[in-house]
């Protein structure tokens, strides 16, 4: 049996979409065959909960999936981050378009490339919108941090923010097909 690739999503601040990402990438992977693990160590357990309503209890143990997902609490003093980041294969580093979530996503990403120098660690960015301010300046703020980003943003749409109790049902042609893309980049990465 071959080890799960461990996919940790962290963010220094709440409210820029860990859970939600962690969600999606979660579905995604279950579309195309894959048996999925979402570690919760958020405090407010929303994962865990979305993921009672769209499965019941997970199947699958920690050990026995072929992707682990690493939800982490908000705050990179927390043992939880630490612990994920270290057993990260991938590490990605959830941030809005507004700049000073931009530059904390960096502090995430520099936390685990501390903490583990073998994870591959990209800034994702979620709630992307192209028509705003924030959206179409997005390429000059990236280009202040210190990792990539993964080329796939996720866009703000309101399907996402019914996913977490509803999964894959409730999302559009473009949010799947966009959270389709998000997932074979991320996992070109491995």
């Amino acid at each position: 049996m071959n080890a799960p690739l461990n996919i940790t999503v962290l963010a220094k601040k709440g409210g820029v979409g860990k859970t939600t990402v962690s969600l999606m990438l979660h579905e995604a992977f279950r579309q195309a065959g894959k048996t999925v693990y979402v570690q919760d160590w958020d405090p407010q357990g929303t994962s865990s909960k979305a993921l009672a309503l769209l499965i019941g209890e997970q199947k699958v143990s920690r050990q026995e999936a072929d992707i682990v997902i690493w939800d982490t609490p908000p705050s990179l003093d927390d043992t939880a981050t630490a612990t994920a980041a270290r057993s990260a294969d991938i590490a990605l580093a959830v941030t809005t378009p507004a700049p000073f979530d931009i530059w904390e996503a960096d502090e995430a990403a520099q936390f685990v490339q501390s903490k583990n120098s073998k994870a591959i660690v990209r800034i994702v960015v979620n709630k992307f919108d192209k028509r705003t301010i924030l959206g179409r300046l997005i390429a000059d703020s990236l280009k202040l941090v210190s990792v990539p980003s993964l080329p796939i943003m996720i866009s703000e749409r309101e399907c996402y923010k019914h996913s977490g109790p509803h999964g894959w049902k409730v999302l559009d042609s473009a949010a799947r097909e966009e959270v389709l893309q998000f997932a074979v980049a991320l996992l070109s990465l491995a």
